[in-house]
């Protein structure tokens, strides 16, 4: 270990690079109108030749700070209901991109964005748009772009002999901002567009610099704009029916079910919100993707997709590659009776509550080496969360949690955040957090097989008191050419979660990780490569060396558009009292767009693996493949199919398909299809699914999910297990 360090100390000196800071940022004066500006996507109102025009974009990421290819013009305007805004893109209408498609999915088109930091301190930054066919896309911006926000706004779209227009009404209504009557926001434009090489391009009015993580920052100024006083009174009522009707053929049954629900936003001003869901139907219309689970020995993490969860999001959030601790994850509330959300900000201070009645509740409980979920049956949760920003995007807040299970027992957790910036490309994260689980006494055969015990307690639920501790630390240095950066996660034996996704415990982990870009102005082939060297190391909280490793990232951008990706690792690992030395893991992933119509993955992998599955866990040989090719069929529909495939020698192997095909009859009317197979399990899952969805809150969903059984490949002795037909309706009053 120590040579590796010695090794990595002499590569980061090779890789310092200086950092260059922002220019000034551009400002924009909106003008106030009294006469409403009618949404067509022509601009041919008076008030439109008197706006401020923004222009002069330039390009970002590989190309950042180069001149936009095309000409981009955006011009705002706003009165005491809507922010209009109006982008104009320059391009030979021939090269357009674009597709009608279900909302927020763009399949590589063309499109425009208005970032919207409405407070001025990066809490939440909205991001609105569409593409050359009205097709909406909306959400927030953060450690990434989270499309699972929904806003009401209207837009239209013309296409001209010299590009396209796009033009937006946004209620003010749909956004949260101060209650200040005249304020100073912080805006950005952004569009994306492929160049005939096939490179997406972003180019943004306000430049900004990769390596700058504090968004606000680098965002142009809104001056002077005096929204409306937004007062209390303007209920929202979203009433929903969900029908069913299941068939379950191997035991020869039927069920059915009519379930009536209703989600009530209140708005208590521009700033605070109260959501309450009566009986809600927090199943996912989309179904998740299939994961292979065979050498799993801890929980599946899988995303949020219900929209109750996406309105306040950015402040239950917590980004573990940031050094966070993982304290709340939604869909530990699984199938509430009634919850209760209210999200709102005093000055610089936001603060969040969700309380939920849950019938059905999931535990994550983590041990040392793996982790399992229990049914605890119904359970009460409660959340409360504060956080005040400081400058430059930095942050300090603090979380409660706490589950009381009906059968007995409770958790509780509490955690202390902070994220600092002392300088634009320096981030500081640190986060402390402790647990008490009081166990129930009437569980106590969940584990009572097992033998494992830590910290003088033991796993099966027995009355006891299990109290835990946690600390998360991130440090990093980041510019366009240069990262550095030092993580470190330590979680005590008895540290548990009572809302949250941590999967282990009782271990002390750091990556240390160095990263260098470079960038090629005349390189006969190559635009821009990557390359990363990280060093693991974790220990128990016994003092042994759980594992250790280095692992070596290269990255290349060729100028056809194609990306290849080389790692390779080196590890060695103490799991479950046996030590493997000198595990190897060599992976290449392919990306790119041979023609305007497809898109390509794909990639192969040769590593040394555990079988952890195991009483005594064993060393062997895993070589794995993937491809997934994503093909444009016209401007309307799309499909897509992708495999992969994995043979661990003399333990397991099998392979996994994922497709789709999505055609929209219109921006609001579409339907897909998904079909996937699981070779570990024998199983197909068929799921049509038609959407009707004129609005972001009113949505028509007819649709079947279908379970399909074989014997030893994928067709032999096919027949159908399940099935489900479903009809979910809903509607904005």
């Amino acid at each position: 270990m120590k040579k590796q360090f010695i090794i990595y100390i002499l590569l980061t000196n090779l890789f310092s690079q200086s950092f260059t800071d922002l220019t000034p940022r551009p400002s924009y004066d909106i003008n106030k109108i009294d006469t409403p500006i009618t949404i067509d996507g022509q601009l041919d109102e008076e008030s439109w030749g008197l706006a401020q025009i923004a222009t002069g974009f330039t390009d970002t990421n590989v190309f950042q700070g180069e001149p936009a290819a095309f000409k981009t013009e955006v011009k705002l305007l706003y009165d005491d209901s809507n922010l209009y805004v109006a982008f104009i893109a320059y391009t030979p209408p021939e090269k357009i991109r674009t597709s009608l498609s279900k909302r927020d999915n763009l399949n590589g088109d063309d499109w425009v964005v208005i970032d919207l930091d409405l407070f001025g301190d990066e809490s939440l930054i909205y991001g609105i748009g569409a593409n050359p066919s009205g097709v909406q896309i909306d959400g927030r911006s953060g450690f990434r772009f989270d499309t699972s926000l929904d806003l009401i706004f209207d837009v239209k779209t013309s296409t001209t002999d010299y590009g396209y227009i796009v033009e937006f009404a946004i209620p003010f209504s749909s956004l949260r901002y101060s209650v200040g009557k005249s304020q100073d926001w912080r805006i950005n434009f952004t569009r994306g567009y492929t160049t005939d090489d096939e490179f997406q391009h972003m180019v943004v009015w306000a430049s900004k610099i990769q390596g700058i993580e504090c968004q606000s920052c680098q965002m142009a100024f809104l001056n002077g704009i005096e929204p409306p006083k937004q007062g209390a009174g303007n209920i929202e009522y979203i009433p929903s029916l969900v029908a069913g009707y299941s068939e379950d053929f191997n035991n020869d049954s039927t069920s059915d079910n009519v379930e009536p629900s209703l989600f009530i936003k209140y708005p208590i001003s521009s700033v605070d919100l109260l959501e309450i869901a009566i009986n809600p139907d927090f199943s996912q219309i989309e179904s998740d993707d299939i994961q292979n689970d065979v050498n799993t020995v801890n929980a599946l993490h899988f995303k949020e997709r219900r929209p109750f969860f996406s309105e306040g999001a950015e402040l239950f959030r917590f980004q573990p590659q940031r050094g966070y601790l993982n304290l709340f994850y939604s869909r530990t509330i699984n199938d509430p009776s009634v919850t209760v959300k209210y999200t709102g900000k005093i000055g610089k201070t936001s603060y969040g509550l969700i309380s939920a009645k849950d019938e059905s509740s999931p535990l994550i409980l983590p041990f040392e080496e793996f982790s399992t979920v229990l049914n605890m049956g119904e359970s009460t949760s409660n959340i409360l969360r504060i956080k005040h920003q400081l400058k430059n995007a930095s942050s300090i807040g603090a979380i409660i949690t706490n589950r009381t299970f009906d059968e007995g027992g409770d958790m509780t957790t509490g955690g202390i955040d902070f994220h600092y910036h002392p300088g634009k490309n320096l981030h500081l994260t640190l986060h402390a957090a402790a647990s008490i689980h009081n166990e129930p006494d009437s569980l106590s055969t969940i584990f009572d097989d097992n033998p494992y015990t830590f910290d003088n307690h033991t796993a099966k639920f027995d009355g006891e008191e299990i109290t835990g501790n946690a600390l998360g630390f991130g440090l990093s240095k980041m510019t366009r050419t240069d990262v550095t950066s030092l993580t470190v996660r330590l979680r005590s034996p008895g540290f548990r979660t009572s809302n949250g996704f941590e999967t282990n415990n009782s271990t002390k982990w750091m990556k240390l990780s160095k990263g260098k870009n470079i960038f090629y102005d005349n390189h006969p082939r190559l635009l821009a490569s990557g390359h990363a060297i990280a060093m693991v190391y974790k220990t128990n909280y016994d003092g042994d060396v759980k594992s250790q490793g280095v692992d070596f990232g290269n990255q290349f951008v060729f100028l056809n558009g194609y990306q290849i990706e080389l790692g390779i690792e080196s590890e060695n690992e103490l799991f479950n009292g046996v030590q493997f030395n000198n595990m190897l893991e060599v992976a290449i992933a392919v990306t790119g767009k041979p023609n305007a119509k497809t898109t390509i993955h794909g990639g192969i992998v040769g590593e040394n693996t555990i079988i952890r599955y195991l009483n005594i866990p064993e060393q062997t040989d895993l070589y794995g493949t993937w491809g997934y090719v994503e093909y444009k069929v016209s401007d309307q529909a799309s499909t897509g199919i992708g495999i992969q495939y994995q043979d661990a020698k003399n333990y397991y192997d099998g392979f996994i398909i994922n497709s789709w095909y999505t055609h929209s009859f219109t921006s609001k009317l579409s339907l897909r299809t998904k079909v996937q197979y699981s070779d570990f399990s024998h199983n197909w899952f068929v799921e049509p699914l038609l959407t009707y969805q004129p609005s972001a809150f009113s949505a028509l969903y007819v649709g079947i999910n279908d379970l399909l059984t074989t014997d030893d490949n994928m067709f032999s002795n096919l027949k159908e297990s399940e099935r489900q037909f479903f009809i979910k309706f809903q509607y904005l009053l």
